[in-house]
């Protein structure tokens, strides 16, 4: 069962609220009510100590009373219970707090991205539902996935793998695509999608790609796995606070080569012991050090926690509370949060690392000189490319992918040694990593174009790893430029003659055709020939297609080779080519935006395809095809 996203307002009232506020707070409600309507009371400390009570009140049922209650009811009747980003989105409550009661925590990832409203980091950001999906023991973080209002039916699959990849950093493990909509009537016409609210990317049948779909989903399978296997990795347990605040901003800064994930009051108090200096949770995930950089305000009961657990042995970085929180257990709480301040502070609230029992409190110092001080290095360093770290035993890996709208060339340095591997989920293969031990650390050399990514895989099991990890160069030798004339077929029915010849490559809409011609969207098959004098043995050879919008299949002699949707459009044909003459065909499907621009400037009765919402006749035709340039790439 899956509750959407929340968006149905702000609750703040329910029958018998005087006695709940009195469950959770015992202190009665009636005379702080006007503070719920924007006046002070007494003075602005008080009025915001009660607004504390007030927001723990209306968290306290909207967690235990909505959600717990309405996963128990699923599971009384053999259901699991899923849901979407809630408290903390739309309404003041724990931001964490109630995905204890998921059974898969879900969260949401709009296309494009963009540093706006929606689409930005900030609209529905990841990082709090995974850090509640790790911090509650769940082992997957569903998310609503390429949600747009855009609907352009351009929407390119390699672009659609960049948005999947850095949210998948910031913790989603599995993919649930908004939209697929059903259409059960055969025939119809294409697309066939009403889509009438104008909103989601459109997974559909009636797509020109759609047979395609089982690539695009075995990549995001291998992804899948590899993140929901072991358990993440991160230095430091970033406290929200005893206040409820709203969602926290996912461009503040943070060191940067270092993880974290993000810890609520519940799970301070009841899901954290210390073992060997971590925090650890009941599942094993563990954590170095718990910062506190935003409070203000605490309960004593957070603190006197917090006392415990350094006494155990575990680590804070943070400056003390200056006030306390909540009005409720008056003149004793205040005695209890200044005792507790004491206990971890001492008298003073300067800079210094104190020891407190088995512990340590760092004050007065930012997180990166704090963590320089702990001589904790950083877990990843070298460069802009985006990363996650997973855990298992006897190997670490990391998931790595470019930065948004680039590619990334370089050296990343890991925290990390062992026999490296690198893994691609595009295509399943793995290979030994150029790589470099420099004591515990380790640099890897990696070269990913626009969108890609890569799984580095650390194997600890052989201690007998030399200094230096090496693996085999391909060296270039010899390209051989494809500039036979081509020849284009076009499936019937569309304003074009069944096959035209080509000496050089261009979009199908700069081609002498005619107009609905140049507006073909679909699937059409190029060939040509090319000639080896002799095939060697040692040597490498690869198809490299150049630009290609926006899937190719490639077939070398008839032999089915590989589809390719992702940069880079190269294709390794060895096993296929042959000494003498060889025939390429390269059956290359574009999306359907141009025909549906130039259907959008015809009458409805001459329209081939069908759709209510779609880009507007006036809309320039964008490049498809086979652009090229190609080449064969000799390597050894």
């Amino acid at each position: 069962m899956l509750i959407d996203s929340w968006e149905c307002h702000t609750q703040t009232w329910t029958d018998c609220m005087e006695d709940e506020f009195t469950r959770v707070n015992n202190y009665p409600l009636r005379k702080w009510l006007p503070a719920v309507f924007g006046y002070v009371i007494d003075d602005h400390e008080t009025t915001t100590r009660f607004l504390h009570d007030w927001r723990a009140t209306i968290n306290d049922l909207f967690t235990n009373n909505f959600y717990g209650r309405i996963t128990e009811l699923a599971h009384e009747n053999g259901l699991h219970m899923t849901y979407e980003t809630a408290a903390g989105d739309v309404f003041p409550a724990d931001i964490l707090e109630y995905y204890k009661f998921a059974d898969v925590p879900m969260c949401e990832f709009w296309q494009p991205m963009t540093d706006n409203f929606i689409g930005s980091a900030n609209f529905k950001p990841i990082k709090p539902a995974a850090s509640a999906m790790r911090l509650y023991g769940k082992q997957r973080l569903a998310a609503e996935a390429f949600t747009s209002f855009d609907l352009t039916f351009d929407e390119h699959l390699s672009m659609l793998k960049e948005v999947a990849n850095i949210n998948c950093v910031d913790g989603v493990t599995h993919l649930v695509f908004h939209t697929y909509t059903h259409n059960p009537q055969t025939p119809f016409l294409p697309l066939d999608s009403s889509f009438g609210a104008g909103i989601g990317s459109p997974f559909l049948r009636g797509q020109t790609w759609w047979k395609h779909m089982p690539v695009f989903n075995d990549h995001l399978a291998r992804c899948s796995y590899m993140f929901e296997r072991g358990k993440p990795v991160s230095d430091v347990l970033w406290y929200l606070g005893d206040e409820i605040n709203h969602k926290p901003d996912q461009h503040a800064p943070f060191p940067q080569g270092y993880k974290y994930d993000y810890c609520n009051p519940d799970i301070l108090l009841s899901r954290l012991s210390v073992q060997d200096g971590r925090l650890v949770t009941p599942e094993g995930v563990s954590y170095r050090v718990l910062w506190l950089p935003d409070v203000p305000r605490m309960i004593p009961k957070t603190l006197e926690t917090i006392y415990e657990l350094v006494c155990a042995g575990a680590t804070v970085v943070g400056n003390p509370p200056a006030a306390l929180a909540t009005l409720a257990g008056g003149a004793t709480a205040q005695q209890r949060f200044d005792t507790a301040v004491r206990n971890l502070w001492g008298n003073s609230s300067g800079k210094g690392i104190q020891q407190v029992d088995e512990g340590t409190v760092i004050s007065g110092m930012e997180l990166d000189e704090a963590l320089a001080e702990l001589k904790i290095t950083p877990d990843v360093t070298g460069g802009d490319a985006l990363w996650l770290h997973r855990r298992i035993a006897n190997a670490d890996w990391y998931f790595v992918c470019a930065p948004k709208g680039r590619g990334f060339k370089g050296n990343l340095d890991f925290r990390n040694s062992g026999q490296v591997e690198i893994w691609d989920p595009l295509t399943g293969t793995t290979c030994m990593a150029p790589a470099q031990r420099m004591g515990d650390r380790t640099s890897v050399e990696l070269d990913l174009e626009q969108a890609a990514s890569c799984i580095v895989v650390f194997h600890h099991t052989n201690s007998s790893q030399p200094e230096t990890v090496s693996c085999l160069r391909k060296q270039f030798a010899s390209s051989l430029p494809l500039t036979s004339p081509w020849t284009i077929t076009f499936p019937s029915g569309w304003g074009i003659p069944g096959s035209i010849s080509i000496p050089v490559l261009k979009p199908w809409k700069d081609l002498e055709l005619s107009p609905e011609g140049k507006a073909f969207s679909g699937t059409a098959t190029y060939t040509t020939t090319f000639t080896i004098d002799k095939k060697e043995t040692g040597i490498t050879y690869s198809l490299d297609l150049g630009e290609v919008e926006m899937i190719v299949t490639v077939t070398v002699n008839g032999q089915p080779v590989r589809t390719l949707w992702a940069k880079p459009y190269k294709v390794d044909v060895t096993d296929v080519i042959k000494s003498g003459e060889n025939t390429l065909s390269l059956e290359v499907t574009s999306t359907w935006f141009n025909r549906l621009v130039y259907d959008a400037g015809q009458n409805v009765t001459e329209r081939k395809t069908w759709t209510i919402n779609g880009p507007s006749g006036q809309a320039p035709l964008r490049a498809s095809g086979l652009l090229g340039p190609v080449r064969l790439t000799m390597e050894k």
